[in-house]
């Protein structure tokens, strides 16, 4: 069974990494198609390197704790080891010119991207950007108006 898992494992997360680029790297004699037989080696060697990454000890075989400490070692080549847990990283990482605040703009596209009445309620001082505690601030109320039941649905 935990193989079945394993196998299993492997297969999506080759085949979102296959998806995430462009689709037509399969395309390898640059037809403008892709046949089975060039999806078919894409996603072998996508799954092979997923393998790799996961067989920590390169024995050929993947243990339920090399499994387990998969996500760590993802975060530590990322360089982001816990960073959604540490609000100063996290801050860091959004204010993109580094002027000591996030703005409107640099939230744009993220996440958890906030209209701009509720960006504007978190400034609090009115300069334009938040400073870490109004973002935390404007994060915790999002996220307890999503958790809120919907009071106006029974009214």
């Amino acid at each position: 069974m935990k193989s079945r898992t394993i196998v299993t494992t492997l297969t999506l997360l080759s085949m979102s990494a296959a998806f995430a680029g462009s689709r037509m790297d399969a395309d390898t004699n640059q037809d403008g198609l892709v046949s089975l037989d060039e999806f078919k080696a894409m996603h072998d060697s996508r799954v092979e390197a997923q393998f790799a990454r996961l067989d920590a000890d390169a024995d050929g075989y993947i243990t339920e704790e090399e499994m387990q400490a998969a996500p760590r070692r993802q975060h530590d080549r990322q360089g982001r080891r816990g960073s959604h847990r540490n609000p100063e990283k996290v801050f860091e990482r959004l204010d993109a010119d580094g002027s000591g605040g996030v703005s409107l703009q640099e939230l744009e596209g993220k996440r958890f991207a906030p209209d701009s009445d509720a960006f504007y309620a978190a400034d609090s001082d009115g300069s334009g950007e938040l400073d870490i505690d109004e973002l935390i601030a404007m994060k915790k109320a999002h996220r307890s108006e999503r958790r809120a039941p919907d009071r106006g649905a029974d009214e």
